[in-house]
């Protein structure tokens, strides 16, 4: 009887994990490859005999095999929670109802955010559009858990809405109805270039393709 409560509990325990990465697939899509990206890339630039940050922060190559999982199995964890306790249009509400405090949060973002991205050694070509792409992310993230507390507690201070404005209302759902394609697109671009570029280097370091070779097919 003890087994099969524990087979039925597992069950549930996988299915809710399962609807978790339904419900929230775009999620879900860039933290599987962001962790793709860093756990792969990272592992082949070490065992390639390169610099990772490995070498400079003196970390064990096994500590990353096992920790970097763990960190964006609970940065997963994290964002799918938030994201279950708001819809869009419950979010659009309360972006309504604090106006102050994501303009004050919005402006504070952009500004901090090329000093961020000039302070941290990014790489080139696509792997630095990649990185910026991960820390732009990451860092609007924590504002946004921070703008989410400043907002909690501003409700309890301020249990009405003081300030309506309509040019800011009409600003929300521009953003609302822009931003989410726009990062679907952006997303979908940097996955396609870097299967392509993957694509690439295994057509000449597997079958001794070169550019010419190539063209030569096409023009076949």
């Amino acid at each position: 009887m003890d087994e099969f409560t524990t087979s039925i509990t597992s069950e549930k325990n996988e299915n809710i994990f399962l609807a978790r990465i339904k419900k929230y697939q775009v999620i879900t899509f860039t933290l599987g490859f962001l962790f793709f990206y860093r756990f792969v890339g990272t592992l082949i630039f070490y065992f390639a005999g390169k610099e990772t940050f490995l070498e400079i922060y003196n970390l064990s190559v096994w500590f990353f095999i096992i920790a970097i999982p763990v960190v964006y199995f609970i940065q997963w964890l994290i964002a799918t929670w938030v994201a279950s306790k708001f819809t869009s249009e419950t979010l659009k509400e309360k972006f309504y109802h604090h106006p102050i405090a994501t303009i004050i949060f919005i402006v504070l973002y952009l500004a901090d955010l090329p000093y961020r991205l000039s302070g941290l050694d990014l790489g080139g070509g696509l792997i630095k559009f990649i990185n910026a792409f991960e820390i732009i992310i990451y860092y609007a993230f924590i504002s946004f858990i921070w703008w989410l507390l400043i907002c909690w507690i501003s409700s309890k201070i301020w249990k009405r809405q003081r300030f309506q404005w309509n040019w800011y209302k009409k600003t929300i759902d521009k953003i609302f109805i822009i931003i989410p394609p726009l990062y679907k697109f952006i997303l979908g671009l940097i996955v396609a270039l870097l299967l392509f570029i993957i694509l690439s280097l295994l057509i000449t370091k597997i079958f001794h393709y070169s550019g010419s070779d190539i063209m030569k097919l096409f023009n076949y």
